[in-house]
């Protein structure tokens, strides 16, 4: 039985910033893949909501990075932290580092490293080269600026993913799309004995819509801006992480059309006849532990007239 906690929003920060147990999970890097750009990389930066992956080239620029083939004859890196190259900071508070020749993480509580997850692969060709950049994007994917003796290589690399699936309970059971309510509520249970209070709110996100006989849609739609959130105990005495999202854009304009249920659903729902239509939610989010969860929810979305 997981134990309740009722923790205070600054004491959760606490915890979020001061979790070693993050830093010994598995990662899984990909081979190292050759930059093949005119100019040499000095900073990788990463959009978290995208995944998109930008560079400054050594001319001040800006660019896209364009990869070559990976190398397939690799070795794992191994070295120790500091001196400190570079530094980038995930979701959850965790905060990556990298010295010359190894990926680790640093915490601001104790000012200590730790070198214990899975190292980057690199080119056993070119294994006397240095880290120069590291970058976090989506889902708290690493990038790292990889200094051979001639070429540049960046690495990438996944984090953990929880196996066990989390369970989703999504409010209201049938959604009336004619409706303008303000919000629609999620209760989200993790597996196992893992705490709820340990989910990083800001990285809960519905990443995924599909509607029975129409076409999925990948959206990035966060809690709605406001909304009261919390850890709470459901009435099976179990722990439940409680978020809202925008049911309906009543502030009006584009703005927050694409973060509002009810407009992605009409969008899917385009042409669809009067009725009631299964839903199925994919909700993704990050433990303060650096581990992924993912879990799904299903509701009806009820459409009162014919779609345009």
């Amino acid at each position: 039985m997981k134990k309740t906690l009722i923790t205070a929003f600054a004491f959760f920060l606490i915890i979020a910033f001061s979790v070693p147990a993050a830093m010994a999970q598995t990662w899984t890097w990909s081979e190292p893949a050759p930059y093949t750009g005119p100019n040499r990389l000095v900073e990788l930066a990463a959009d978290p909501v995208t995944g998109s992956l930008y560079a400054i080239d050594d001319t001040g620029a800006i660019v896209t990075p364009t990869l070559g083939t990976p190398e397939t004859t690799v070795v794992a890196a191994a070295g120790t932290v500091p001196p400190v190259i570079d530094i980038a900071v995930g979701a959850g508070g965790i905060v990556y580092v990298i010295g010359a020749t190894v990926v680790g993480t640093w915490d601001p509580v104790t000012n200590g490293y730790d070198t214990t997850m899975t190292q980057p692969l690199i080119p056993s060709a070119d294994a006397a080269g240095e880290f120069v950049s590291v970058a976090v994007g989506r889902d708290g994917m690493l990038y790292i600026l990889y200094n051979g003796a001639s070429v540049q290589y960046i690495l990438t690399g996944t984090p953990p993913v929880i196996a066990e699936q989390a369970i989703i309970k999504f409010s209201p059971r049938t959604l009336n799309l004619s409706s303008k309510g303000n919000w629609v509520s999620v209760q989200i249970k993790l597996p196992g004995d893992l705490d709820e209070n340990l989910i990083d709110f800001n990285s809960v996100r519905i990443s995924e819509i599909a509607v029975d006989g129409f076409s999925s849609k990948l959206v990035e739609i966060y809690p709605a801006p406001g909304a009261t959130w919390k850890v709470e105990t459901n009435d099976a005495g179990e722990l439940v992480l409680k978020v809202k999202f925008i049911r309906y854009n009543k502030k009006g304009g584009t703005a927050l059309d694409d973060q509002s249920l009810t407009y992605q659903l009409q969008s899917i729902l385009t042409g669809a006849n009067k009725g009631k239509y299964p839903v199925t939610l994919t909700i993704e989010g990050m433990l303060t532990t650096g581990e992924w969860f993912a879990g799904t929810a299903t509701f009806n979305a009820n459409v009162t007239k014919k779609m345009k």
